[in-house]
């Protein structure tokens, strides 16, 4: 007689329980990842051996403030290859979803200057088991996608049952990115002086809105309106700022000039959201009021 095989997950204790209080059980921790190589040759630095002989020129130009768009587009293809492979995995284990998607993403130079995206996605894989709910939602519908697959959400457990309850269900992980490169030699003048450093502050702004202006973007092409999975929103929103090793573009030019150009990161991720049937019982019978609340265990 074989044993059956435990189901892995990453759940907390409390998130297994409030799953399962719902009917929801894990089928497995699914992970889609992809590695791409950019391109970064137009972003990276120039040596200017004539300009600096006969001209008084900088023996370096440096590439200007901007967007590292061959970057950009590097992590926004391995994102959807991951995010695709996860959902693969979660259509094996015969999932309705998944819950607690987390996205990782590296950067690495290579041997030979091959500038390399890594795009991971990681989440628990999860289906609704009439046996195991409460009587009452025993004939809910299921939470697939109009096309049969499963959902992906990177909500806690907590999170995606009061999102049920609330009267919507998740659709998909939304994510969008921006590279963005500074010149130091645009900023060395603001070096012995208490200033602001506009050009990165206009940085900030520029990379953090063009992820967010992407993320909806991507969003909406895939799920235009009139789909069945439309969303009508986005919950969870979060907008992260990562600064990447100097060296990371152009490595060999930063090295002969003793200069570096910082790169910064801008991801914004959430969930798109879309509503629930309206027979759907998982809805709670009266409007959950929002409450202001401030997290103790932070």
């Amino acid at each position: 007689m074989t044993r059956p095989v435990p189901a892995l997950s990453d759940l907390s204790v409390t998130e297994f329980l409030t799953l399962s209080r719902m009917g929801f059980l894990p089928h497995g921790l699914v992970i889609g990842a992809s590695v791409f190589e950019a391109d970064t040759r137009s972003s990276a630095p120039t040596v200017d051996l004539l300009g600096a002989l006969f001209g008084g020129k900088p023996l370096v130009k440096q590439a200007p403030t901007g967007e590292v768009v061959a970057l950009s587009e590097a992590v926004r293809g391995a994102r959807s290859l991951a995010i695709e492979r996860m959902r693969a995995q979660a259509v094996h284990y015969q999932a309705e979803g998944v819950v607690g998607v987390r996205l990782h993403v590296e950067h690495h130079l290579w041997r030979g200057n091959h500038q390399v995206a890594k795009f991971v996605a990681i989440g628990t894989a999860i289906g609704f088991d009439r046996e195991h709910g409460p009587t009452e939602i025993a004939n809910a519908p299921s939470l697939r996608l109009a096309g049969g697959a499963p959902f992906t959400s990177d909500l806690s457990g907590q999170d995606f049952v009061a999102l049920l309850q609330a009267g919507y269900r998740p659709v998909t992980v939304a994510s969008g990115t921006c590279v963005y490169q500074l010149n130091t030699t645009d900023m060395a003048r603001y070096r012995g002086y208490n200033a602001e450093i506009t050009e990165y502050t206009n940085a900030f702004f520029d990379a953090r809105e063009t992820a967010m202006a992407r993320l909806q973007y991507d969003l909406f092409s895939w799920w235009p309106a009139g789909h069945p999975d439309a969303p009508i929103g986005i919950v969870g929103m979060t907008v992260s700022e990562e600064a990447h090793r100097p060296q990371m573009i152009g490595a060999r030019t930063n090295l002969l000039s003793g200069n570096t150009s910082p790169v910064v990161e801008f991801t914004a991720v959430g969930t798109a959201i879309a509503a629930l049937h309206p027979t759907d019982p998982r809805r709670a019978k009266q409007a959950i009021k929002p409450m202001v609340v401030v997290p103790l265990d932070r």
